[in-house]
């Protein structure tokens, strides 16, 4: 295979879509193929995530995140994930000046396509196990940034162009049934599932984030709250963010932060809930609650100080 062939397959391919033909390449292309791996390496770059409470990792299932944070869940001293994950799209670097720049996703054929990626928190073991999978990701793979880069912004969500298709596709990221809504084929933009064991019995409560007030046949749908929030986070220093260094943080006591976590009035906690618990989650997502517009302000997301 000649390296221009290569490098093209590669921009466009998840390199484990064409690891098989690394094994059948003849042996005099291996320099070759060795060039263009190092060039696609290059040429990327990997925007970590990780889920804190407080400012703290180690945020997982089975762990009380209560413990964690070092303080109370919003009232609860015995809080637990159940689920943790959320779509982005339309990514874009921060540049010092203000402005931005496409991040472009490059395609895995797992967790991302050109334009959606999807971050998975849960592991599937204990309180995960019923809503999760096994895998875990914390990571958008993205062409490489300019070197005045301070922050990133992107939208939570799946766009709408693929939120309302004819039909449920099974290619990846778009194939976990439980991110599924069955309301004109939409899909969860953010689930995050907890539980309580400090009011003398188990309390379980969820938010789930996506489109609402919906009408029409897929794939012509019209949603009277979109609910995708721009999220902007940038280095609090203001000088060159080094991802690696520091990851953006997706705050768990911060999003839940004044909500009554152990009430039972909570609930399924979704857009169109007239439920003030559940407004005050959205507001922390940076959602006007009874528009479904950005308000330009948010607590959950922000970068590793």
């Amino acid at each position: 295979m000649k390296l221009y062939k290569f490098i093209t397959l590669v921009m466009f391919s998840s390199l484990s879509m064409f690891s098989c033909e690394f094994l059948t390449e003849k042996k005099e292309d291996d320099s070759n193929l060795l060039a263009a791996f190092v060039l696609y390496n290059s040429m990327s770059a990997e925007i970590p995530f990780e889920m804190v409470a407080a400012g703290n990792l180690g945020v997982k299932c089975g762990s009380e995140v209560s413990a964690i944070a070092g303080s109370s869940i919003s009232g609860s001293d015995g809080f637990f994930i159940k689920d943790a994950r959320f779509y982005v799209h339309d990514v874009k670097y921060v540049l010092n000046d203000g402005n931005t720049i496409e991040a472009t996703l490059i395609p895995d054929g797992k967790w991302q396509t050109s334009s959606v990626a999807l971050l998975d928190f849960e592991d599937g073991t204990g309180d995960c196990a019923a809503e999760g999978t096994a895998e875990l990701n914390k990571i958008i793979r993205t062409t490489r940034a300019p070197g005045n880069v301070v922050g990133l912004e992107f939208k939570v969500g799946v766009p709408y162009s693929l939120n309302h298709m004819t039909e449920t596709t099974s290619a990846a990221p778009f194939n976990i049934t439980k991110m599924q809504w069955s309301w004109l084929t939409g899909f969860i933009f953010m689930k995050v599932d907890w539980k309580t064991t400090d009011s003398g019995s188990t309390v379980s409560s969820a938010f789930h984030l996506g489109s609402s007030g919906c009408t029409g046949t897929a794939p012509s749908v019209t949603c009277t709250y979109t609910n995708r929030p721009t999220i902007r986070v940038t280095n609090a220093s203001g000088n060159t963010w080094t991802p690696s260094a520091n990851p953006i943080y997706f705050d768990i006591q911060k999003l839940l932060d004044t909500t009554n976590t152990k009430s039972t009035s909570i609930g399924m906690c979704m857009p169109g809930n007239a439920n003030a618990e559940c407004a005050k989650v959205m507001a922390r997502t940076g959602l006007v609650s009874n528009t479904g517009l950005s308000s330009g302000t948010h607590t959950a997301f922000y970068i590793k100080p």
